[in-house]
């Protein structure tokens, strides 16, 4: 591996934090622990479907075309790409981010050493309500807002457990999330992703994800399913 690649990799920090299919991929060599943010998508249904006792397929292998499109085609690809790598799953949403940190310190200590943590926001893909160019060309990844504020609140949530050798990636997003905190509901209600979702009659979606630690329960990723 290259010099360059190390660097993009995030590899000797602790906790790192990237976009996307791509982004998993850079930061995740030697990780331990990989935490999903899709915050107005799959991470928050899956969240709330462990609230309600049920499991949230995010795979398309596992739920066939309407879990895909239920979860977003970014996430469903991130899980397909990290099936058979040896690393814990986890689903995160402002809903359980305290809970999350906890769990990486708890299997921290189970392990006794230090675990490497890749937090990976979804993002979303250019698709066919994107241009055309953009479509065509496979796109690019939308750095979304309500991803950025959530991955950040996760990060945020641990340094204050003391997990806080944080690369710059995920400095600048607990950054983001700690200068915006009071505003986050505001902010990803009134995102693009937001605002479609209203448009789609699902706005009571997007108040779900604005929700902050109301549950400790975490949804762990098993052959294409978040459960607790």
């Amino acid at each position: 591996m290259s010099e360059a690649t190390n660097a993009l990799g995030q590899a000797k920090y602790q906790v790192r934090f990237d976009w996307g299919v791509e982004g998993a991929a850079r930061i995740l060599p030697g990780a331990h622990i990989v935490v999903l943010v899709d915050a107005l998508l799959a991470t928050t249904l899956a969240v709330v479907a462990a609230e309600h006792g049920e499991t949230f397929a995010v795979s398309a292998h596992a739920g066939g075309d309407a879990a895909r499109d239920a979860a977003g085609t970014e996430t469903a690809a991130i899980a397909e790409a990290l099936a058979g790598h040896d690393v814990v799953v986890l689903a995160a949403s402002l809903r359980n981010r305290e809970a999350v940190a906890r769990r990486v310190l708890a299997l921290q200590e189970a392990r006794g050493e230090r675990l490497l943590v890749a937090v990976v926001a979804a993002g979303e893909r250019a698709g066919a309500d994107e241009s055309a160019d953009a479509a065509a060309s496979g796109g690019g990844i939308r750095f979304a807002i309500e991803d950025q504020l959530t991955a950040g609140a996760v990060i945020d949530a641990l340094v204050r457990l003391g997990i806080d050798h944080t690369s710059p990636e995920a400095a600048v997003a607990c950054a983001a999330f700690e200068g915006l905190q009071h505003a986050a509901v505001h902010l990803i209600s009134a995102s693009g992703s937001g605002a479609r979702l209203a448009e789609a009659g699902r706005k009571p979606d997007a108040r779900l994800a604005t929700q902050r630690d109301v549950t400790d329960l975490v949804p762990v990723l098993r052959e294409g399913v978040f459960g607790a």
